[in-house]
């Protein structure tokens, strides 16, 4: 039996990318979980945030990040966002013929700014200016995505509106659920928020 994990949300920001999930495992009719970890971090300035079968998403993380650590020890600095997107593409267009059940955003922060990449199950790998979206609600946070997104938000509104879109995706699909988690990312790093922080954002 698979556990799909519900929806993913990434907004890009003119300051860094905010990143947004529930914490819901679940398999048809049945809750396995309900604090299942979807929003990684991959390298220093770089995150991912997927939805999809758990076991599937903890082996593509753990490949992502060896594959991060291998570029800074040979090349004693960073992988890019755009580098280790276009890794991850690659290694689900390799799996194709028996894929990784994954969807998600991976993103970061370069030194020409924040960065966004959407990523299918096959390795589709498209660059995103404002948001993404993975998993089964994802229909649910694009329309508020949709009717809420600015050009030019802070990060801070780019974290309440991610962390909005999925609280209501919780609302609305029922393989999405239990608790909100968000994760920014900017020149200074990766950081996820506090409980009392996630909650102030939905207030």
């Amino acid at each position: 039996m698979y556990a799909f994990t519900g929806t993913v949300v990434g907004v890009r920001c003119k300051d860094g990318i905010a990143l947004a999930s529930d914490t819901r495992g679940a398999a048809y009719y049945l809750v396995l979980s309900k604090r299942v970890q979807k929003i990684f971090k991959l390298e220093e300035r770089i995150g991912a945030a997927i939805s999809g079968s758990s076991g599937d998403i903890q082996s593509l993380v753990g490949l992502l990040r060896a594959e991060a650590n291998l570029y800074r020890l040979y090349h004693e600095r960073s992988i890019s966002t755009k580098s280790l997107a276009q890794m991850a593409s690659n290694l689900l267009h390799g799996r194709r013929v028996f894929p990784y059940i994954v969807a998600g955003v991976i993103s970061g922060f370069d030194d020409d700014g924040p960065r966004l990449y959407f990523l299918d199950p096959v390795g589709g790998k498209l660059e995103e200016e404002k948001f993404a979206s993975a998993g089964t609600g994802s229909t649910v946070a694009y329309g508020v995505l949709e009717q809420s997104y600015r050009d030019g938000m802070s990060l801070s509104d780019g974290a309440k509106l991610a962390a909005q879109s999925i609280r209501t995706a919780i609302e609305r699909d029922a393989a999405t659920g239990d608790k909100t988690v968000v994760a920014l990312i900017d020149e200074k790093g990766y950081r996820e928020l506090s409980e009392d922080e996630v909650e102030k954002l939905l207030k």
